[in-house]
């Protein structure tokens, strides 16, 4: 029998203990379901099982995306993008084009959304329409849907800013390219570009799937919007803390959908846009429709927060927060309203009264003020357009055009004039011009223009030269590489072949990052913070799924809190292998052996700052003596292993598996059920510390802006430094009881070890900036030891007089001697070079 803790009823067979998912208790063969998945709970354990899903993707505050594996990034882009497309026969593409919309290089908006059939070629402002695949409509004045009969389904919001929502049938699983990803279920190769190598940052990778030749690379950046401004600040954190907020007005909905992310977003877009509100409140419209998405309707979140949206409905339109029916449009005057049957996620928004129908602003007009459409487009009843030089205005119902086309310009050489008036139709123009970065991408021709090209067989190299296309380089996170010019990817070597990356495709070893106050990085780059004074299960490979063997190891963590603010730091760490166990605290080692085994299934090394064990079955630790923990593990291990680094299988997504094997959104729950002992209390949310030490917020901003600094400016096209300087931020706050330094240290330490791993080396202590006192294991007159950023290879040591590793583990910093010809095995407990007789 097992100990009921969940309802407290003395010891039960353990048959008979319940499920607990989301809060609420499960008697043993009880069930849910949710629209992607269902569980049945059988004997204290979750058995799922998932349904295909559609895929989502959405370009939200005209900087974030969200692909369809959700992962989430930013990218400030100033051209037209491939958003989602079918990699192979291009049934469908989408673009979209953002562009800068203010005074700053972040504020980036959403302008227009493409949808190009069957290699249709069409486009115009907010949406457009090539063949009778699909179906446009607006439900409300706030939206656009477009719903095509192959399984694309659009949403476009057009209030208070545009942004756009995907979503794909199961059906095109693992086969679309573009800003979207891949929607194979797998986050960690997102970023991959159509070169065949995965991109290390977000933009890096949006830059590959630009559409024209002339676009500027987009450089990123790494200011805080919100610290320019203390009133912005404020006025973002109040209202975006609704979303956060477990008694606001969207705590219904959180344990569906994890408001993190749009609160990250909320607080960017609202301090960064210069029409603050409309941001605000799109970006909390963006949380409410992803509820809606899961069934979870919020109505009347309006009440306090965005309330002028529905007092401001023009006349004889009413506000509704849930229109899920079609509503008579000017369009439905000329053609039969197939809207009626089409299903959608609800929106919210104006819609019109009896006899009046709306046109493309969203207001209801009697029939005779309807619109005209001009190639698929609507023109408003006498609005004027310019079309390259002619002028044409819209009278009843009709275009009517005067003026006279543009004149011709002068070209620079190589590059030469084409025309556009002399050719016959169908023909493209300047706007097809091929890029070195844009060959592989198809044209979206909408008609002719003339302009500058390259004479025939010659491609821009993007310094305004022409080349044969063959000399084009491969690009990879920004950098050009020549064909034939080799790289590394992790463990893998990569030739560049034809503008293509050809890669060896060898297993790589997983990481799990522990470090500074509860960050936490997964196996499959999941990143989340979790504090909790117990001890929890790191990982282990022994899960209670039925067919997996004995656990072989387990690795357990316990936190020591530090500081006022009940922030905790990882002090001391626990190894289970076989019949040992090694306790890792207070700077040392300890092991307690039990049972007999003679055979060592360990080794202990100390690498510069860190305490390396590597064991026998492909499990590496390697310890910095302090709060960083980096565990490796060998690739045979993948799904096979749980804990808080996650399950190791390639998908981040499901990473939130409880010890009952249940996925879930909260980070608490997921955290406190990797509780060792049962009697420890639950983690409950711990407040920012930087809100509860504010004197201790702009000390930490300016010591963390090293990592966004130039002097990690290597890295930063290979490593997203945001979440590390962030985390950097935290803990420098949190640290308010001595130590600070080593907070700070440890947080950019991370970062750099991350660089290293990449194979970007950066010396970036200083006499000033987190020191290394090397030189104080020289014995007097002499220097042996120095500091060395990205670590030694393997040494030859008095426990490893050979000299070989079992895994060479690259860019470990520290203190390293460097031994000379009499004296060349390095004693590890002495610290010192001896010869092999005084070993």
């Amino acid at each position: 029998t097992v100990f009921d803790d969940i309802n407290n009823s003395g010891c039960i067979p353990y048959q008979q203990c319940s499920c607990v998912y989301n809060g609420k208790i499960y008697a043993t063969g009880a069930s849910f379901s949710e629209p992607c998945h269902s569980c049945t709970c059988n004997g204290g354990q979750w058995s799922c099982q998932d349904m295909s899903c559609p895929g989502v993707c959405s370009v939200e505050g005209g900087s974030h995306i969200s692909t369809y594996d959700k992962k989430h990034y930013d990218h400030h882009g100033d051209c037209t993008y491939v958003l989602s497309k079918h990699c192979t026969d291009e049934t469908f593409t989408i673009l979209v084009e953002l562009r800068k919309c203010g005074l700053t290089d972040t504020e980036t908006c959403l302008k227009t959304v493409t949808l190009n059939m069957n290699k249709g070629q069409t486009s115009g402002n907010c949406i457009s329409l090539s063949n009778a695949n699909a179906t446009v409509f607006r439900p409300s004045s706030f939206f656009v849907i477009v719903e095509t009969n192959f399984g694309v389904h659009l949403e476009i919001q057009i209030t208070p800013i545009m942004q756009v929502f995907v979503r794909l049938d199961p059906i095109f699983k693992d086969q679309t390219c573009g800003l979207c990803g891949n929607f194979n279920n797998i986050q960690t190769d997102d970023f991959k570009a159509m070169s065949g190598i995965i991109e290390g940052t977000a933009t890096a990778f949006a830059n590959t799937w630009r559409t024209q030749a002339s676009c500027p690379n987009t450089q990123r950046s790494f200011e805080n919007p919100c610290a320019l401004s203390i009133d912005n600040e404020k006025y973002a954190q109040h209202w975006c803390g609704l979303l956060t907020d477990s008694k606001g007005p969207f705590a219904d909905c959180h344990y569906a959908v994890n408001p993190s992310v749009y609160h990250t977003n909320c607080m960017f877009d609202t301090c960064n846009c210069e029409n603050s509100e409309d941001c605000l409140c799109a970006a909390l419209s963006s949380y409410v429709r992803a509820c809606a998405a899961k069934g979870i309707q919020l109505p009347g979140w309006r009440t306090d927060v965005c309330s002028k949206y529905t007092t401001s409905c023009p006349k004889s339109l009413s506000y509704s927060y849930t229109i899920s029916s079609c509503q008579p449009t000017c369009r439905s005057l000329s053609e039969p309203d197939v809207t009626c049957n089409i299903k959608f996620v609800p929106v919210d928004g104006c819609t019109c009264l009896n006899g009046t129908y709306m046109d493309e602003s969203g207001k209801c007009v009697p029939a005779n003020e309807c619109p005209c459409y001009y190639r698929g487009s609507p023109i408003p009843f006498g609005e004027v357009v310019n079309e390259n030089g002619l002028v044409c205005t819209c009278i009843q119902g009709r275009l009517n055009c005067i003026g006279e086309q543009n004149p011709t310009s002068v070209c620079e050489s190589p590059m030469v004039y084409f025309d556009c008036r002399n050719i016959t139709a169908g023909t493209t123009g300047a706007e097809c011009q091929k890029s070195c970065q844009t060959l592989d991408v198809q044209c979206y021709s909408t008609k002719c223009t003339s302009g500058c090209m390259c004479p025939a067989g010659l491609v821009l190299d993007g310094n305004g030269g022409c080349i044969p296309e063959e000399e084009c380089p491969c690009i990879h996170n920004e950098a050009a590489y020549q064909p034939g010019e080799k790289i590394n990817v992790d463990c893998n070597t990569c030739v560049c072949k034809n503008r293509k990356w050809e890669c060896t495709k060898d297993q790589c070893l997983g990481t799990c990052a522990v470090y500074g106050d509860g960050h936490y990085n997964t196996f499959d780059d999941k990143r989340f913070t979790f504090n909790g004074n117990c001890e929890y299960t790191l990982v282990q490979d022994h899960c209670g799924k039925s067919g997996t063997t004995n656990g072989t190891f387990r690795v357990i963590t316990e936190n020591i809190p530090c500081g006022n603010t009940g922030t905790t730091c990882s002090k001391s760490i626990k190894v289970f292998l076989e019949s040992y166990e090694l306790i890792l605290g207070e700077e040392r080692v300890s092991v307690v052996k039990r049972g007999q085994n003679d055979e060592l299934p360990y080794a202990v090394r100390y690498m510069g700052m860190y305490l390396v064990i590597e064991t026998t079955s492909g499990l590496i630790l390697m310890w910095d003596k302090k709060t960083s923990i980096f565990i490796k593990l060998s690739p045979e291990f993948k799904g096979q292993i749980c804990g808080l680094c996650g399950n190791y299988d390639g998908n981040g997504i499901n990473d939130f598996t409880t010890r009952s094997q249940s996925v879930v959104e909260n980070v608490l729950e997921f955290g406190n059920s990797w509780k060792v002992s049962s009697t420890c209390p639950d983690a409950f949310s711990i407040k920012d510390p930087c809100s509860t030490n504010p004197y201790r917020k702009s000390w930490s901003e300016k010591q963390c802006s090293i990592i966004n600094s130039n002097v990690f400016a290597a890295c930063h096209s290979q490593v997203e430094p945001e979440k590390y300087y962030q985390a950097c931020v935290t803990d420098a706050c949190a640290c308010d009881t001595g130590g600070d330094c080593d907070c700070f240290c440890t947080a950019v330490a991370a970062y750099a070890q991350a660089c290293n791993e990449v194979g970007v080396c950066i010396a970036w202590r200083t006499p000033s900036i987190c020191p290394l006192f090397c030189d104080y294991y020289n014995q007097q007159g002499e220097c042996e030891w120095h500091y060395k950023p990205c670590g030694a290879s393997c040494m030859k040591t008095c426990r490893n007089p050979s000299g070989k590793c079992l895994h060479n583990l690259p860019g470990l910093e520290g203190c390293y001697p460097n031994c000379p010809p009499d004296k060349p095995y390095f004693h590890e407990d002495q610290m010192k070079c001896v010869s092999l007789c005084d070993c």
